[in-house]
């Protein structure tokens, strides 16, 4: 039997929550900013970190989302590119967290809930890489 005459892989339930929770996520932290920017929410420490950010920021930060969103339709539609994207978007959260750790107030920003939940944000982002390639291991995506 040839390739095109396979039947499509059935798509695991765990891809389905990957994607909305990827989608769920970059639509709610742009209104998050958004919210916070426009000052709609008083968080006047976050709002003057945002303010802060440079360009260079901003593009990382989108950079991110979108790889995001690219990695979440992936694995949706069970492509092997989904455990690179992932990975490549969990580097460079890692890496510009660290390096806004030392240069601006991201911890005044954060808050003691904010770490706690920036920490469950990365360990949510190393369960789906993990996920992404065992799936990959295992010849689901393909």
């Amino acid at each position: 039997m040839d390739a095109a005459a396979q039947p499509p892989a059935k798509r695991p339930k765990l891809v389905w929550v990957v994607f909305l929770f990827y989608l769920f996520s970059v639509g709610y932290t742009a209104l998050s900013f958004y919210l916070i920017l426009s000052g709609s929410i008083s968080a006047p420490e976050q709002a003057t970190y945002l303010r802060n950010l440079s360009v260079f920021d901003w593009a990382i930060t989108g950079l991110t989302a979108a790889l995001n969103l690219a990695g979440a339709i992936s694995i949706f539609l069970l492509r092997r590119i989904a455990f690179s994207l992932f990975m490549t978007s969990l580097a460079l959260s890692i890496l510009l967290t660290l390096v806004h750790a030392f240069t601006t107030n991201l911890t005044t920003a954060l808050g003691g809930a904010g770490a706690l939940g920036l920490a469950f944000g990365y360990a949510i982002s190393i369960a789906v890489c993990t996920y992404a390639w065992k799936l990959k291991a295992r010849g689901v995506l393909l």
